[in-house]
């Protein structure tokens, strides 16, 4: 079969089989995604490196789709009164400063690099899902959605003001480097650590990822690192798929799911440690 033009895919080489393979998957992971309130482009982006996209390119088109598909995801949030405005802009601000840095100066990390800390993240944000699965499933008044509808809406005092403020701006960095929003990382973070309940951190996790990915996205626009056929082919099913997930948050067993992901993710990893060391 011909490869789509390297004009359009900038020396890609995706045939159209492989094109057709990455806009299926996003449409998947979009759905998980919405549903748990995690961009999961976690596991977009090994898939992509995997078919031999630059990783660096891959790393732009991941952030981007990561925004469009939580915009996505978002409405159906915002219209259920499951963003917590306050705590996005206590992570988003440090986060939006890291995302963009490390967006901008992703490009003075080599290949073999870029792809050995994707693949560390890959395999710390499995068994940080797998571990806080377990946990929620052993006590499952961690994820009870009842009582005031004022609780559960973060914890937020000086203490985890800087905590959380050192912390976004931290995985921002990285996450704009490699690609990745990094809600994977965020979410326990803010059950655990903000005491949100599990639907509001979703749908506020899924705020933040826009404005994380928006700026690390930016970043490697300036760079000059974009493909729009890539990001439409692969974006527009994750915004289905995560609007759709998104809605259905609350009827799906989310910390059985987590814990599903978990061990897929841990799966994945050897991969991408396979590809890292092969360049």
């Amino acid at each position: 079969m011909e490869p789509v033009s390297e004009l359009a895919l900038f020396g890609s080489d995706l045939t159209t089989v492989q094109l057709v393979g990455l806009a299926v998957m996003s449409l998947v992971v979009g759905i998980v995604g919405g549903i748990v309130g995690i961009a999961l482009g976690v596991v977009r982006l090994p898939v992509m490196t995997a078919v031999g996209l630059d990783p660096l390119m891959a790393a732009s088109t991941n952030l981007f789709v990561s925004v469009l598909g939580s915009v996505a995801g978002s409405w159906p949030a915002i219209l259920q009164n499951r963003i917590v405005f306050r705590v996005v802009i206590v992570i988003g601000i440090p986060a939006i400063a890291g995302s963009f840095m490390g967006g901008i100066y992703a490009d003075l990390v080599s290949r073999m690099i870029l792809l050995l800390i994707v693949a560390l993240l890959l395999v710390w944000s499995s068994l940080m899902m797998i571990v806080r699965a377990v946990a929620e499933l052993r006590n499952r008044s961690l994820s009870d959605e009842d009582g005031d509808a004022r609780s559960g809406r973060g914890d937020l005092n000086s203490k985890t003001v800087v905590r959380e403020s050192f912390l976004g701006f931290g995985i921002g960095l990285m996450g704009g480097a490699v690609g990745l929003a990094l809600g994977v990382l965020r979410m326990p973070a803010l059950v655990h650590v903000l005491k949100m309940k599990p639907s509001l951190a979703a749908g506020t996790n899924l705020a933040l990822t826009i404005l994380v990915g928006t700026s690390g996205f930016t970043g490697h626009l300036i760079s000059g690192r974009v493909d729009w056929l890539l990001v439409s082919v692969i974006g527009i099913p994750a915004m289905v798929g995560m609007f759709a997930g998104s809605r259905m948050t609350g009827t799906v067993d989310a910390a059985k799911l987590r814990l599903v992901l978990g061990i897929v993710l841990l799966a994945v990893s050897p991969l991408v440690f396979s590809d890292a060391i092969s360049s």
